[in-house]
């Protein structure tokens, strides 16, 4: 699936911190026309996705630091009369997501990290969501994901194993050969980059190209 990071040896868990920072740099040096392209991309990938489809409550996020853009594909989304929502950090559960109505034209605040959320809107659990798509710094062939550092998206999803759908969504290079694993981290069902998408439903890794 593209120009990832292949370690020749299974990483420990202390070693996530460094595959993470090496990870996001690479991410954050992908040339602006590159990332436009790589939009697209999955947006024509996941238009004729039967999940995608099938969806009526789907939850995106908005890009930083290089992290692939869902926007075109939210847009999609909107357009044929899905509900969109975007993912709002609370305080109670400590460090959980809320996911708040977005529609064209919502307004968005920065929050402490400089991520902008809605704060107005109607709100709705992770188990009220049929599709989540989820950023993320790096993952493997396993379905493994791994995130910023925060836990929100594990947290959140802990105790929903079979729905809502979990797709991350990431460019080619951020795949590796293996994630370093910890108790808490949330598999991912399925992966969409610019190249394809892979199902890891099952216990079965399957790729289907773009």
């Amino acid at each position: 699936m593209g120009s990832g990071i292949l370690e020749p040896f299974p990483l420990l868990p202390d070693q996530r911190p460094d595959l993470r920072k090496q990870l996001r740099l690479k991410r954050r040096d992908i040339p602006s026309h590159i990332q436009r392209k790589s939009a697209k991309d999955l947006l024509l990938h996941c238009r004729r996705w039967p999940d995608f489809h099938q969806a009526r409550t789907v939850a995106f996020y908005l890009p930083i630091q290089g992290e692939i853009s869902p926007l075109p594909l939210m847009h999609l989304a909107h357009a044929l009369g899905k509900a969109c929502y975007l993912p709002r950090i609370r305080p109670f559960p400590a460090g959980s997501l809320v996911f708040v109505r977005w529609r064209p034209g919502s307004r968005l605040y920065r929050q402490r990290w400089h991520i902008r959320e809605p704060r107005h809107g109607g709100r709705r659990e992770a188990r009220g969501l049929d599709l989540v798509f989820m950023p993320l710094t790096g993952f493997d062939r396993q379905g493994h994901r791994l995130g910023m550092g925060g836990g929100f998206y594990d947290r959140t999803l802990a105790k929903l194993p079979q729905r809502p759908l979990r797709v991350g969504l990431a460019h080619d290079s951020q795949q590796v050969a293996s994630i370093p694993v910890c108790p808490w981290d949330i598999n991912l069902h399925a992966v969409v980059t610019p190249s394809g998408r892979t199902s890891f439903r099952a216990g079965a890794s399957r790729r289907i190209p773009l």
